[in-house]
């Protein structure tokens, strides 16, 4: 394991990146935003990261970052729960996406523990942090094991009821970060996606047969829609959403029920337009405004529990 100073926040506070391997396979996190920095095999990197904090700090894209309290949309920025209203930023539009300034991958995380190949690092949020109720602390374990799966751990404290979906937006190239992705090909096993209309908010949850969103035989991310998607997919237990580049295969394996893929259309700066796609597992967009969704929440006193895996295979 090595560990360095990565560099300041704005606010002159370290941030670190650890590094860790298992055999051929490693990772890397830093400290802001729990990002993952980098993970691969000998010296291929499969994620797409920034060179500086700073970058991390003011570009968009959420760059393998830890999202939450709620990560994806939240239509017109509020929800009812329990009888009452919250109203959230509009950050997106009129809508809240990825939970505003309350987003966890915009703030600095401690290291709560290390160990040969794993990493836990935690966070504590204020009540009412981007208009969500509850002081929430946060734990998440990156774990890489000899076979080169990377497991994410995460564990969400509240002391109200909050609704919840954590994910990690890291952007993969599985070209080992050359070109595009739209040469990559994906595989998900999902029967139905959510639509969702120009603002990605939903309208309906419908089958994927006879749709651009029908990936579950194996498709080039390319040769639809031009490549664009930002889409949720409905995926039973023990799904594995696989793909595949020039030089690595990955799966992706998640207790959560969606995957929400996101081909990268809005990178720019450091990264070009499809330079990386995501796999962000986790809930339903708006599913705090839809009540027939599978739902996730905090409850004070109860600790809840989300677990991804990444496997990567080298070719």
């Amino acid at each position: 394991m090595e560990r360095a100073v990565f560099g300041q926040t704005a606010e002159g506070k370290d941030v670190e990146r650890l590094s860790f391997r298992n055999g051929r396979f490693h990772f890397s996190v830093i400290t802001y935003g729990a990002v993952l920095y980098s993970y691969g095999y000998d010296d291929v990197n499969i994620v797409l990261n920034h060179a500086t904090v700073h970058d991390y700090e003011t570009m968009g894209g959420f760059l393998g970052a830890v999202v939450g309290p709620y990560a994806n949309r939240i239509a017109k920025s509020e929800f009812q729960l329990d009888g009452n209203v919250y109203h959230l930023e509009s950050n997106n539009g009129r809508n809240n996406l990825h939970s505003g300034s309350a987003c966890f991958g915009k703030m600095l995380w401690t290291v709560e523990g290390v160990g040969e190949s794993s990493v836990t690092l935690g966070l504590a949020t204020p009540d009412g942090a981007g208009g969500f109720p509850g002081a929430h602390e946060i734990m998440i374990t990156y774990s890489l094991s000899a076979d080169g799966t990377l497991t994410l751990s995460y564990s969400m404290t509240s002391t109200k009821k909050c609704p919840a979906a954590l994910t990690n937006h890291a952007y993969f190239n599985l070209n080992g970060g050359v070109g595009t992705v739209m040469n990559h090909i994906v595989t998900v096993p999902a029967e139905k996606f959510v639509d969702v209309d120009d603002e990605l908010i939903p309208v309906a949850v419908r089958s994927v047969e006879g749709t651009d969103f029908d990936f579950r035989t194996p498709t080039l991310v390319g040769a639809r829609r031009n490549g664009d998607y930002d889409n949720s997919f409905c995926l039973d237990e023990g799904a594995v959403v696989r793909a595949e580049g020039d030089k690595a295969i990955l799966e992706m394996r998640t207790t959560e029920p969606a995957v929400q893929i996101y081909t990268g259309s809005g990178l720019k700066g450091d990264h070009v337009k499809h330079a990386g796609i995501c796999f962000e597992s986790g809930r339903y967009p708006d599913s705090p405004n839809h009540p027939e969704y599978p739902q996730a929440f905090t409850v004070p006193g109860e600790v809840l529990r989300t677990s991804t895996s990444y496997t990567i295979k080298a070719k």
